[in-house]
């Protein structure tokens, strides 16, 4: 169904649910991008934290916990907790080293690190995709969580460029 079968009315309402379509497909692209970059941020900082202190199993870890973190909201938390068992069997010692580093890393992540990246993959302040997260997940939970920033940072770039127009025309007359 190409656009040369649309009738000539129905052109200019197929443009603008295209140009939609085309914002949603983009912010989402850019979210599954941010995603995968953030979880190998997170990984990395833990086998770095790991290495530098010192902690057995790094490598397998850190690995573990950047691919748990694809999972919203509990998923580095699983990573960390199977991690800090790993780690408990070979001294308890080491286990509360390791927590207390990870947990100083997360909060790092969380605050400082997520934000950045996705803002920056979405074209959305960090602050908004932050709003987005608490938003999506006050009313919907978890998959408000996952789909929350998408779906802000489309509506964001929707209202930008609708600014944008609107901005235009003034500056014509």
């Amino acid at each position: 169904f190409g656009q040369s079968d649309i009738p000539f009315s129905c052109k200019k309402w197929y443009n603008k649910i295209m140009h939609y379509i085309f914002i949603f497909d983009d912010c989402f692209h850019g979210y599954i991008i941010g995603k995968l970059i953030d979880a190998l941020v997170l990984g990395s900082m833990c086998i770095v934290a790991m290495l530098i202190f010192r902690l057995p199993y790094a490598l397998m870890i850190g690995t573990l916990i950047g691919f748990t973190a694809l999972i919203p909201v509990i998923g580095a938390y699983v990573g960390t907790g199977v991690g800090a068992l790993m780690i408990l069997v070979n001294s308890p010692m080491k286990a509360l080293v390791f927590l207390i580093i990870i947990l100083l890393i997360q909060l790092i992540e969380a605050n400082v690190i997520y934000p950045k990246i996705m803002g920056s993959s979405l074209g959305l302040p960090g602050i908004w995709v932050l709003v987005a997260v608490t938003l999506g997940g006050s009313l919907f939970g978890i998959i408000g969580m996952l789909i929350g920033v998408p779906i802000f940072a489309s509506f964001y770039k929707i209202a930008e460029e609708s600014i944008e127009k609107r901005e235009k025309k003034i500056n014509q007359k």
